[in-house]
């Protein structure tokens, strides 16, 4: 379902905020979206109209649509992401874009002449020496280059793990902030190329020219990117703009951070180091980095150079009313190899992550490529045999996954291709069903062999026989349905509806909503307490769990945990929640509903299941690619599994006891098992 483009008169009273080369920067008061704190607008010049690519420009949004909640809002905390397209009122015409506006914490005060002054904080403030920054006002040490870069390094990571090559990588483009963290934004996001394709065609700031290195390299790939890195940190570790030669490094730079610059400027793209490669050691630099500011240098000042550039420039917004901030947004915080902050301000991303206690996935794919052998996959803790025994390659932005054992398939949700791949658990065989808009969440019921699947766009949950394999019904419920469970009978089914703030209750016999109870904001994880028939809902934005009766009449408590809890899950008086932020486990006596403890996950924990038997639950470790395995009577992890990707959904085959788990930005599933 293509997403609603807006017309240029539902912006609302436009003031122009700043212009460049292909379009012109206005405000855009008149249109609020539920992931950004305040929204502009880019509208091309009409000259330029004619070479925007609009098929690629509205991937962009598309895109972003796709993304579950943590994988949305990591992005929107490093770039000023296309959210919707905008048109002319009367031909229909694609004018531009909104997108984020640049975050407060990326505007910064500088001395000038005239006095202090609030500028964007571009990267080429920072491309000088000492004495030029400490006239700036910018009390710049070595420790906070090294931190700079390695916020761009975890943020090219990102942006290349999602198939996004920024391409005109320069200092014009790239913001810092080094208040209240140190932290890094991309801007003219629309010249970045997504899955190969570019709005429009690709330039290059002058100096920052791969083609210097390598006339016939191929522009915006993460390979140039790689490149252009190298030559930031040389040009930012040398306090010089135009600087190739890493020999100007100065001596306390650690050799494996030269060997890095060295590498990347190499003309060869394929022994570049990736940005990932960069991370570790310019953590290591980090630590052992000069924290002192330079000294006042004496009144002498030669002017900096200056980089020009194609794109606007982005000044301050002019002072007006700001809109009162969302409620608690869910935020993640992401581990080295992720942004570890987002900047406050930022814009904040509202695209749910489904999880269904009894399943949670995604992916599509029409054929298997179950080795038995993991490379980047493997028990990193304890001494358990558990490992990952296979992967089967599925779709994109693979989501949610459901078991039914007994005819031994698997259904896994691809949220980007709006479709369902099932997986045969023998021989990793695979099939593609077509779906309703964004299919997330899975619940299935064994017993009556039917597999529920919320999908998230169309507001509706579909039924699939799971031994013909063919949809039977559909039931609309609320807006945004991204968690689903079932009681012990499969006669009723509780779906989370993450933009209404409710519950859905359906009565699975007639296929009718029979009721519906508000809840806390935000709702994503369900599940059924299947001793007394209560749910237990994950409301991410008010950090807290909703207890509702089994008939949808009433809410039970609301349970305080930690930050942002997505998922949920509950076996013998005990309910497990995932707190996505805190990377934690709250654990809930479900008799007092009260917390009683909280154990630490790998970072960024989203799903969360029971392993057959009840006796360890198994938790996805989002922000950091791994499956945590707790010990329920201990309540402490044994054992950590590598897995592939940004791990989403879990679920067990409970003949077999295998974890099969999506790998959501790889298009993979994971099998965890002995």
């Amino acid at each position: 379902m293509p997403l609603r483009r807006l017309k240029v008169s539902e912006l609302g009273n436009k003031s122009k905020i700043a212009g460049g080369g292909q379009g012109v920067v206005f405000t855009a008061p008149g249109v609020r979206m539920q992931y950004a704190n305040r929204l502009v607008y880019k509208e091309y010049r009409p000259a330029n109209r004619v070479d925007v690519d609009v098929r690629a420009l509205e991937s962009m949004p598309a895109h972003l649509e796709s993304l579950p909640f943590g994988a949305g809002a990591e992005l929107l905390s490093i770039v000023a992401w296309p959210c919707r397209l905008v048109t002319d009122d009367s031909t229909g015409e694609v004018l531009g874009f909104v997108m984020p506006a640049i975050p407060d914490p990326f505007f910064v005060d500088m001395t000038k002449a005239s006095g202090r002054v609030r500028v964007t904080g571009e990267f080429q403030h920072l491309l000088n020496d000492d004495s030029f920054l400490a006239r700036r006002g910018i009390a710049l040490t070595d420790r906070n280059r090294y931190e700079l870069l390695t916020r761009t390094a975890e943020a090219l990571s990102i942006l290349h793990r999602h198939g996004i090559a920024v391409g005109d990588l320069s200092p014009k483009n790239l913001l810092f902030s080094l208040t209240p963290t140190r932290a890094v934004y991309f801007i003219d996001c629309d010249a970045m190329r997504l899955h190969n394709r570019s709005v429009l065609p690709q330039l290059e700031t002058p100096g920052w020219e791969v083609h210097t290195t390598n006339p016939t390299e191929e522009l915006a790939t993460p390979a140039s990117d790689n490149h252009k890195l190298g030559l930031l940190a040389l040009r930012l570790l040398t306090g010089d703009q135009t600087t190739r030669d890493p020999t100007r490094l100065p001596p306390t730079v650690a050799h494996r951070i030269r060997q890095l610059i060295h590498a990347a400027l190499d003309p060869d793209p394929t022994t570049r180091p990736t940005a990932t490669d960069w991370i570790p050691d310019l953590t290591t630099a980090t630590t052992t980095a000069n924290t002192t500011p330079p000294p006042q240098p004496p009144p002498t000042l030669t002017r900096p150079i200056v980089t020009t550039h194609p794109g606007p420039t982005v000044n301050p917004p002019p002072p007006q009313p700001l809109p009162p901030p969302p409620p608690n947004t869910p935020r993640r915080q992401p581990v080295s190899g992720r942004v570890k902050a987002v900047a406050a301000g930022a814009a904040v991303f509202a695209v749910v992550v489904a999880w269904a206690v009894h399943s949670t996935g995604g992916g599509n794919g029409s054929g298997g490529d179950r080795t038995g052998k993991p490379t980047a996959a493997q028990v990193i803790s304890g001494n358990s045999p558990l490992r990952v025994t296979g992967v089967d390659t599925v779709g994109h932005s693979p989501w949610g996954v459901g078991v039914d054992a007994d005819t031994r398939t698997a259904f896994v949700t691809n949220a980007d291709d709006n479709t369902i791949t099932t997986i045969d658990l023998d021989t990793g065989a695979t099939g593609t069903l077509p779906a309703a808009a964004k299919p997330t969440a899975v619940a299935v019921d064994q017993a009556g062999h039917l597999a529920y699947v919320t999908n998230a766009l169309a507001r509706s949950v579909s039924v699939i026989d799971t031994r013909t394999v063919q949809f039977t019904a559909t039931v609309q419920v609320g807006a945004g349905p991204y968690g689903i469970a079932l009681d012990r009978t499969g006669r009723t089914a509780y779906v989370s509806n993450f933009d209404e703030d409710s519950v859905s209750v359906i009565d699975t016999r007639r296929r009718v909503v029979t009721a519906t109870v508000r809840v806390g904001g935000h709702p994503y994880g369900i599940a059924v307490d299947q001793s007394t028939g209560n749910v237990y809902v994950a409301t991410a934005r008010d950090n807290a769990v909703t207890v509702v009766d089994g008939a949808g009449s009433s809410i039970v408590a609301v349970v305080p945990v930690g930050e942002e809890p997505w998922g949920v899950a509950v076996e013998s008086g005990t309910a497990y929640v995932t707190n996505h932020r805190s990377g934690t486990v709250s654990v809930i006596d479900t008799s007092r509903r009260a917390v009683v403890g909280t154990i630490t996950v790998g970072n960024g924990p989203v799903g969360v299941a029971f392993a057959p038997g009840g006796r360890t639950e198994y938790v996805t470790d989002h922000g950091v690619d791994t499956v945590s395995v707790i010990d329920a009577a201990a309540r402490r992890v044994t054992d950590t599994v590598r897995v592939g990707n940004n791990p989403h959904g879990i679920c067990f085959d409970r003949t077999t006891g295998a974890a099969y788990i999506t790998d959501f930005t790889v298009g993979t599933v994971s099998i965890v098992g002995r």
